[in-house]
């Protein structure tokens, strides 16, 4: 049985291999995402980081209501601009980030001690502005804070009364992973890899299906004296095989290129992930993988034509990775139960093991089982649908 399976798989893998445009699809398709996250993450951080560096543009209306605060503005990295005379219209329009509002009672109310108030004129709906008024706001509040400890040094109070419970930020994150670049791994790893896993086997699986009944090949092969599950075990196989890779080549493109130095520099996020993390990373997923393959055969089995095939295990595909993409970006704190459902479970092992958290081994074994349950019975369904001599018709979902 053992040396049927092993031709029937390298008769698939090689009619694979033939069809260099599926072969070609199908990586392209689990590559390119890895490759779009660094680029864009990388021109996002260059972007927040210029900004953030750069001499900020402030037009300031009443620049002469409060020279102390516009200098300390110009010796912190402040280009002050004489606002014009329609400001809040200008801001409304996107011709200007942010105006500073001083009004003419600022002086008076300043010398009294009292508080004296500015205006920051801000459009919150374009979000372009809002580093620029961020950083206009974070250092008018630094000049407050000044200010306010220097009224009350004068009066023999010490500024340290007025900061009554300080609080010290403590980065627990494990491992070589910064605190910049800990959210893009742990939120965008499961991401990548799930991707891979219900896109990285999807021509295959419909080519060694649907498509092999339309160009007429299937009902030659079934004639051979072998029993009709081990066409269905040896094709999923070879589809198995080239998910596994698939899911490898991308898990490993997207950690390796983030560890490189010109590209570290580039994206500035500072990463180093060691093989072992990937290797760990894409056993966790190896159910996942052979229920994607079972489920995804099953339904282009059961499809009329190639192009039904596409569309429907499309949908499988797309099911399964909106999960992982929906909790990558969802500040949900996991409950016990999420960790024993398919796919939702192994993004939280993946995620909790590049944290450097601890797995629960009761926890893996007990979602990887009832992963691998539901690709068997996938499997065992289509199966019994080879058995049928509909197959051959393509009416079996008739």
């Amino acid at each position: 049985m053992l040396r049927r399976l092993w031709t029937i798989v390298q008769k698939e893998i090689l009619d694979n291999l033939r069809d260099r445009r599926s072969v070609g699809n199908a990586l392209f398709a689990v590559l390119i995402n890895p490759l779009l996250y660094v680029v864009l993450f990388g021109f996002l951080n260059r972007a927040f980081t210029e900004q953030a560096e750069r001499a900020l543009p402030l037009h300031v209306q009443g620049a002469a209501n409060a020279p102390n605060l516009v200098q300390f503005l110009a010796q912190n990295n402040v280009d002050i601009q004489e606002a014009p005379a329609d400001a809040e219209d200008a801001v409304r329009r996107g011709a200007l980030d942010v105006v500073l509002v001083i009004p003419d009672d600022f002086g008076k109310a300043f010398t009294r001690g009292a508080p004296a108030q500015v205006q920051l004129l801000v459009d919150d709906s374009n979000q372009s502005s809002s580093i620029a008024a961020s950083r206009a706001q974070s250092l008018i509040s630094q000049y407050s804070s000044q200010i306010g400890a220097l009224r009350l040094i004068a009066r023999g109070v010490s500024p340290a009364i007025s900061n009554a419970v300080p609080v010290e930020w403590v980065s627990t994150t494990a491992g070589n992973v910064g605190a910049d670049t800990a959210s893009v791994v742990l939120n965008l790893l499961p991401v990548v890899m799930m991707t891979a896993v219900f896109y990285g086997g999807f021509y295959l699986a419909v080519d060694a299906t649907a498509g092999e009944r339309e160009r007429k090949s299937l009902e030659p092969l079934l004639l051979n004296p072998v029993p009709r599950r081990e066409f269905v075990i040896g094709k999923f196989l070879a589809v198995f095989a080239f998910t596994l890779l698939a899911t490898f080549l991308a898990t490993a493109l997207f950690l390796v290129l983030l560890g490189i130095p010109q590209v570290q520099n580039f994206t500035n996020i500072q990463l180093n992930v060691g093989w072992g993390v990937i290797l760990a990373a894409v056993g966790l997923i190896i159910p996942v993988a052979f229920m994607a393959v079972a489920l995804e055969m099953l339904v282009a089995s059961n499809a009329r034509s190639v192009k039904e095939a596409q569309t429907y295990t499309q949908l499988i595909a797309f099911a399964g990775f909106l999960p992982s993409l929906f909790l990558s970006v969802l500040p949900i704190r996991p409950q016990e139960w999420m960790y024993l459902i398919p796919t939702i479970g192994q993004l939280y092992f993946i995620t909790d093991m590049s944290r450097g958290l601890p797995l629960d081994a009761m926890q893996v074994a007990l979602c990887s089982l009832i992963t691998l349950a539901i690709g068997a019975a996938a499997l065992l369904a289509t199966m019994r649908l080879y058995n049928r001599e509909q197959i051959i018709l393509g009416k079996a979902s008739a």
